[in-house]
């Protein structure tokens, strides 16, 4: 239940990510109200490469029993020696699953499931997010209990935290989230356990931290806030999806409650795993052949797996250059070298041809930079025309007040390429500024939401939400089929949609649409029924896509055999949070129930599952 009585003393954010997954926090005090002078406290993991970075890898590795051993780069590890040995004791190895939670577009070719884990279902991707949020939630415990103030140590009920998701999640994912989290260990209450878009934690964060304006001088610089009315967006490019949001800054610019968000969250999958997965699907087929390389990855998975390792650590280290028209470029090529294991069992005529390919040198794929420029390109220009596509929609709101702004944000981001892609195409029209190391900017802004939620205004709805519902009947609009007489002797239609917010509306955060049901005096119970449906204006609760996503069964027991007139049920839809809260109260006892609101993976598709719905209005 929301309210103001949980006064944490530390605040635990929690990033899970495609790539990674990390954790910061800060504690809560007086000093620390100041958000620009606000210590946040990240946990450094050096990765494969030697580089280091702010979360381990999100990987799980799972005994013959399905328990998991290992996580992270240790889990990796631990999953490349028993390859080595052949598997002998039936581990599963598991990575990237976060992109399995989002299933509706078809299934993702970026997890890795191998192993025993090798075809995992849903319910197996939810006991590895599971696996993995209680690791996480364990180191965060482990390293905050060391934390002692006058002798005493936090404690975990002390503790308010933090999960990010994409802005592109449906409600779906969202509760897929929290249940996994709260099976993990973490708080059930909404009070103690908050979810936040990305891109809407790296919008505060830039707000707070300076960062580098990209274009031709590269002058240090962060979101400018002092202009009421302006605009900006959030591009947070990510290991497996870029999100896309837009914000527009109140009168008294950032603090309690002075964001709004502008537009729907825009997204899609293009994080920099499928510059990795067309690194497989492009390079390695074409050098290797399709067949060929299809039997090298049954037989020697680890070797395979060596070779988009090595490709992941060098393309962290190509720097972008400019060509003599400004356009960005790659002028490196790049050598990944092939394991004893795998040349050996490569064809003669496949090996002198990959010699060629590599200046006379065996052992060795060549990628020339228009080739590794072609890998960057297969993910940066539909980024860029995401891009566009939120800029388009975002100029319906009419002209912006001040300079456009943008913020690209995310592991991603770190790439020269596509920060001087992203500067040159947009860098004309918007300031663009990226975070000093933008691979934080997400899990840091969590930690400063978390601390004072009341930072984010208000939120787009991404559906319209409503309850089923009986009206009066309108003769010449209403199916035949929905008329009936009410106990009360009134015509009625049955199935008819009350509109509690429509896609695409803005709802503050404190804002509840409230409407008002009627009992009849015989009714001893009552089912309220939650809908959703992508539709602007829907006029009945089953039309196609339409869905039921809750139910409220109120307590009414303490009005029965009254008329109709002292009957009612007050229904009231908090949408501000990035959750959907829904309360039923009985205006006659004030007995108060909530919804439970169940998304699923048939969203948007239509339900056939339609309870009754309330009675009349």
């Amino acid at each position: 239940m929301r309210g103001a009585t949980f006064k944490p003393k530390v605040i635990v954010a929690i990033d899970f990510g495609t790539h990674g997954t990390g954790f910061a926090w800060a504690t809560v005090s007086a000093l620390q109200d100041a958000a620009g002078h606000r210590v946040v406290v990240y946990q450094p993991f050096t990765q494969s490469g030697g580089h280091t970075y702010p979360k381990d890898l999100s990987a799980v590795l799972v005994n013959r029993g399905g328990l998991p051993v290992k996580f992270g780069e240790k889990a990796r590890n631990a999953w490349d020696r028993e390859l080595a040995r052949g598997n002998p004791q039936g581990f599963g190895y598991a990575s990237k699953f976060k992109m399995a939670i989002h299933g509706r577009e078809g299934k993702s070719d970026i997890p890795e499931f191998q192993g025993i884990l090798t075809g995992a279902r849903r319910d197996t991707v939810k006991s590895l997010v599971t696996a993995m949020l209680t690791h996480v939630r364990q180191a965060a415990l482990d390293q905050i209990g060391r934390y002692a103030v006058g002798g005493a140590a936090y404690t975990a009920d002390e503790i308010r935290w933090c999960l990010t998701i994409p802005a592109m999640w449906t409600e779906a994912d969202r509760q897929f989230m929290r249940t996994a989290a709260v099976t993990a260990g973490l708080p059930g209450d909404v009070e103690r356990l908050l979810l936040v878009q990305e891109p809407e934690a790296a919008a505060v964060y830039c707000a707070l931290n300076a960062g580098t304006v990209l274009g031709p001088d590269r002058p240090e610089g962060q979101l400018e806030v002092d202009t009421p009315g302006s605009r900006f967006m959030v591009v947070d490019c990510g290991g497996g999806t870029v999100d896309i949001t837009s914000y527009q800054i109140r009168a008294e610019g950032v603090g309690p409650g002075q964001l709004k968000e502008t537009r729907v969250a825009d997204g899609d999958r293009l994080g920099s795993a499928y510059v990795n997965h067309a690194f497989v699907t492009d390079i390695l087929a074409d050098r290797f052949g399709e067949q060929q390389l299809k039997q090298l990855v049954a037989a020697f998975p680890k070797e395979v797996g060596q070779l988009e390792t090595e490709w992941e650590t060098e393309k962290v280290r190509l720097v972008s250059e400019t060509a003599a028209d400004g356009t960005p470029v790659i002028t490196d090529t790049v050598l990944i070298s092939i394991p004893g294991k795998i040349w050996d069992a490569l064809d003669a005529d496949t090996r002198a041809r990959l010699t060629v390919l590599a200046s006379g040198e065996t052992h060795y794929i060549e990628i020339t930079a228009h080739e590794v420029t072609t890998l960057f390109e297969s993910v940066v220009r539909p980024i860029l025309s995401t891009i566009e596509r939120q800029r388009a929609a975002a100029s319906g709101d009419g002209p912006a007040v001040g300079r456009e702004q943008m913020l690209l944000v995310g592991g991603f981001a770190r790439s020269t390429y596509l920060r001087d892609r992203i500067a040159k195409r947009f860098g004309h029209e918007v300031r663009v500024i990226t975070p000093m190391d933008p691979a934080v900017a997400v899990l840091g802004g969590a930690v400063h939401f978390a601390y004072d939620p009341s930072i984010i205004w208000g939120r787009r709805s991404k559906y319209t939400y409503g309850f089923g519902c009986s009206m009066p009947f309108r003769h010449g609009t209403d199916p035949q089929e929905k008329f009936f007489i009410d106990d009360d002797g009134n015509e009625k239609c049955n199935d008819r949609f009350v509109v509690m917010a429509r896609r695409g509306d803005l709802v503050p955060s404190d804002h509840k649409a409230l409407s008002t049901v009627a009992v009849f005096p015989k009714w001893t119970s009552v089912q309220v029924t939650i809908h959703a449906t992508y539709a602007h204006d829907p006029e009945y609760t089953d039309e196609e896509g339409c869905e039921v996503v809750g139910k409220v069964v109120p307590d009414i027991s303490g009005s029965v055999g009254l008329p109709t007139s002292e009957r009612s049920l007050d229904v009231a839809f908090s949408f501000g949070t990035t959750e959907i809260e829904v309360e039923v109260r009985d205006r006659r006892s004030g007995a108060a129930r909530r919804a439970e609101v169940a998304f699923d993976d048939l969203y948007g598709r239509g339900s056939a599952d339609r309870p009754d719905t309330a009675p009349g209005r």
